[in-house]
């Protein structure tokens, strides 16, 4: 696979553009990670999904890239709640981040090429400041360092932030705030007392600097870890929509002043999750825990519930929105079972007539507009259109006996197509050889009660074997079963 015609829609210039990367066949892509502060919600992972699906298309088009995703486990919030908790705050994040990778795992999101910590690289951005004071971009003040935005002539290009609205004395100490209001913002954070006491008993609160005890602000940590990891340039910077402003507004300000380079070539951002029309968010309490969904659907639903509607439309979480991509998602995994299943089968039929003609020309019809549709600006809701159309017309063919040789084009490409998507990764490990001899057994003793018409014994073999994970599907060459985990 080539390199295709990917578009992307950039928000910097608000237009779906070309995907050409700096290098030829090389991406060097950074998306926004997670604060762990608490267990993630199945709003975070709306953004993560995502741009694995990105990272996803662009290597199935041939592209090598190289993604990271950074955690930042210091800011205003992972103190804030740690010392509430009552936990030293490194403890704090770790746990955190481990609940995060596990939702990661479990939803078949690739792991990035590295997650580094923003706690790791304190020297290097201790180092990044310093430099933007020596150029006059950035001055000292009682409680930190800050960014002059008036020194930055593009700053709110991205975002749209009206800069004659704004006082230049106006500085922001948080690390995030609502109103598009542009501030200079905060590069060095001093500790308060209060910090300053709690760290003379644990480690990873505050560092020494030029400017007095304290920490980074929020936004440096990006700029610096791109540039360590990626270069001065990259080609893809990912994440939600609410981070257009401040957060990726002050990174391109503060990267491109230190380095007179154009820091990003395509930003890719991604809607909110919504539920009953509003932004579903741990400030706003209306968030629903990750494990809780996973409770009632199985995780290739839940990650077709996302992929069901395209990236940068509005998408709004319903029970019955789920409990449909549940029975969407079934009808494709049938149809991969009904594959697999003939792929395996010893069959006779050596033709390739007009069936089969027809199959191979609608597999390829509808993967060729599948491509069509990732490549518009990654249309997932137009591509699952096409994978369903695959699924029927691979259904249809297998009422009959099939050509092995097909069968088994038609199941590379149908298989090819999900991995993009990253659907049934985790479908049911193999078996060793003496259980899946007893399995063997017991599926043979039900399908006698079968011709018996013994279907209370059939259905209890069935039903047990269930419970235990070992799932049946009959067919007109017999039955097939799999071990779902």
């Amino acid at each position: 696979m080539t390199p295709g015609h990917l578009k992307l829609f950039d928000t910097m210039t608000r237009s779906k553009r070309p995907f050409e990367p700096l290098e030829p066949g090389e991406v060097k892509m950074y998306v926004c990670g997670p604060t762990v502060y608490g267990d993630p919600h199945i709003g975070n992972f709306k953004s993560f999904i995502s741009a694995d699906l990105l990272r996803r298309w662009l290597e199935y088009r041939g592209y090598d890239v190289v993604m990271i995703m950074n955690i930042t486990d210091i800011d205003d919030k992972t103190i804030r709640d740690s010392a509430k908790a009552g936990e030293a705050i490194k403890e704090f994040t770790q746990r955190y981040t481990r609940s995060f990778l596990r939702g990661l795992d479990l939803l078949n999101i690739r792991r990035a090429t590295a997650y580094p910590r923003a706690t790791e690289y304190i020297p290097q951005m201790i180092t990044f400041i310093q430099a933007l004071l020596d150029k006059g971009v950035a001055y000292v003040t009682g409680d930190g360092v800050y960014f002059d935005i008036d020194k930055f002539p593009d700053y709110g290009r991205l975002s749209g932030v009206d800069l004659t609205q704004t006082q230049s004395t106006e500085r922001m100490a948080k690390d995030e705030y609502d109103k598009e209001s542009a501030q200079d913002f905060a590069l060095w954070k001093k500790s308060t007392p209060e910090e300053l006491a709690r760290s003379e008993k644990e480690q990873g609160l505050a560092w020494d600097s030029p400017w007095g005890e304290g920490r980074p602000g929020w936004h440096i940590e990006c700029s610096v870890m791109t540039r360590d990891l990626l270069g001065d340039t990259l080609d893809i910077h990912a994440g939600g929509e609410d981070l257009v402003f401040p957060h990726h507004t002050n990174e391109i300000a503060q990267s491109e002043t230190l380095t007179g380079k154009q820091f990003v070539r395509y930003w890719v951002h991604i809607r909110h999750l919504m539920i009953n029309g509003k932004k579903m968010s741990k400030s706003l309490g209306n968030y629903i825990g990750f494990d809780e969904v996973l409770a009632k659907y199985s995780s290739d639903a839940f990650r077709y519930f996302y992929l069901g509607t395209q990236y940068r439309r509005p998408l709004d979480y319903t029970d019955d929105a789920m409990k449909s991509a549940e029975g969407s998602v079934k009808r494709l995994e049938n149809t991969l079972d009904l594959l697999e299943a003939a792929c395996k089968a010893s069959n006779t039929n050596l033709d390739l007539g007009p069936r089969e003609r027809k199959l191979l020309d609608e597999v390829e019809r509808h993967r060729s507009a599948f491509e069509a549709a990732m490549d518009d600006d990654l249309d997932s809701h137009t591509a699952l259109d096409s994978l369903h159309a695959m699924s029927g017309a691979i259904n249809d063919y297998l009422t009959a006996t099939p050509n092995k040789g097909v069968t088994l084009r038609a199941y590379n490409t149908y298989r090819r197509l999900l991995d993009a998507l990253g659907l049934f990764e985790k479908r049911g490990g193999g078996a060793d050889k003496l259980t899946e001899d007893l399995i063997k057994t017991l599926i043979d003793l039900r399908n006698h009660f079968r011709k018996e018409k013994n279907y209370k014994s059939a259905d209890e073999i069935r039903n047990r074997l269930a419970s235990l994970g070992v799932i049946l599907a009959d067919n007109a060459e017999g039955t097939n079963w799999k071990i779902e985990k």
